[in-house]
Formats: structure tokens, sequence, C-alpha cells
């Protein structure tokens, strides 16, 4: 399942850039300053990982638990080095594929021009032809509704002067 939404949204992200009005360039600077941030987070993380097991070594050293707080402190820092290595391959994937997403993104946008070209054309074809017959229809329409008051005006005041003939007269 996870797949699939992958798939789908590695599918609907160009059009939703176009559509939100980015660019290849600009796709491809967001996709490297992601990476970038990627990276620089590992080396972070790699860091405080480091750090964070010095301090635990340090920590134990000298007590019951010297052994404990040593492997512990190695576990940190090669949790953090790992951490590293897995964002740096992320980011490197990320770099490779931004002209991939940029050029899939120039793509949609072409295609929505194109059918923005296209069903404008249609459109205003639709609208030339069919303009004069719907102006027709609707004087007509106009035209028995007209009609249709006029002859119902006649039944009511037919209506009135047999109400009055056959009313009694006092």
């Amino acid at each position: 399942m996870s797949r699939q939404i992958r798939l789908g949204v590695l599918l609907i992200l160009p059009l939703a850039l176009v559509a939100w009005g980015c660019n290849s360039e600009q796709v491809e600077s967001g996709a490297n300053a992601t990476a970038r941030g990627l990276d620089k987070t590992g080396g972070a993380l790699e860091s405080a990982g480091k750090s964070v097991g010095d301090k635990i070594k340090d920590a134990g050293s000298g007590t019951k638990l010297q052994g404990a707080a040593a492997t512990t402190g190695n576990v940190i820092e090669k949790g953090g080095e790992k951490t590293h290595e897995v964002l740096e391959k992320a980011g490197d994937k990320l770099k490779d594929a931004a002209p991939a997403v940029g050029k899939a993104v120039d793509k949609a946008g072409e295609k929505l021009s194109d059918l923005k070209d296209k069903a404008g054309d249609k459109i205003k074809d639709l609208k030339d032809k069919a303009g004069p017959e719907l102006k027709d229809l609707k004087d007509k329409a106009v035209d028995l509704e007209h009609k249709a008051a006029d002859k119902l005006k006649d039944i009511g005041d037919k209506a009135k002067e047999l109400i009055k003939k056959d009313a009694p007269k006092n």
C-alpha cells in the first residue's frame, strides 16, 4: 500500500508543481537544497552522536558501569554515523532525481498548456456554432411565453365574463 501511495505522489507531484507555478529550474534548485540540508543534518547528527557517546563514556569511567557506559557510548556514536550515511545517500539520490523531476514538471506544464489551447479553441468553436442557434431558441421561448401570457389573459377575461353572466342579479 505504501508503494502505491509513493507512486501516486511521484506521478501527481509534477502536475501539482506546475499548477502551483513552479518550473523545472525551481524544482531542481529545491531538490538540491533539500539534499544539501539532508547532508548537513546527517553531519550534525553524527557529530551529536559522537559528543553524547563521549559524554556517556566519560560519565561511566571509573564506575562499576564503565563497560556498559562504553558500550552505550559506542552504540550512540555508531547510530550517528549510520544516520549520517543514510541521510547522505538519500541526499545523493535526491540530487540524482532532481533533473528527472524537473523534466517531468516541464512535460506536465507543456501538456497542460496544450490541453488549455485545444479546449479553449473547441469551446470557442462551440460558442460560435451554437451561439446563433441558442439566440433563436431564446427568442422562440420568449415568443411562446408572450403567447401563453396572452392566452391566459384571454381565458381569465372569459372566465370573468362567465362569472358576471351567471351571477344572480340583485
